[in-house]
């Protein structure tokens, strides 16, 4: 009787165990994800600072080599 009590003890724990693992590799997921999100956001952001500078309007400006311009 008193095996079978350890017994049933034993696999509550290792069933414990495996549910922790479960539940800490999804949150490291979760984690990894949200970091791959916000490092996408980063990159977007960066590929629309590198283009034509935007006024406050949304219009954007357009630079011209000196000799491109006609001044009219």
């Amino acid at each position: 009787m008193f095996a079978q009590l350890l017994k049933i003890i034993f696999i509550a724990i290792i069933i414990y165990a495996l549910v922790s693992l479960v539940r800490f590799l999804v949150g490291i997921g979760r984690a990894v994800n949200v970091e791959r999100a916000k490092a996408e956001e980063q990159a977007r952001r960066n590929v629309r600072e590198d283009g034509p500078r935007m006024r406050r309007d949304g219009r954007g400006t357009i630079e011209l080599d000196k000799d491109q311009y006609k001044v009219e």
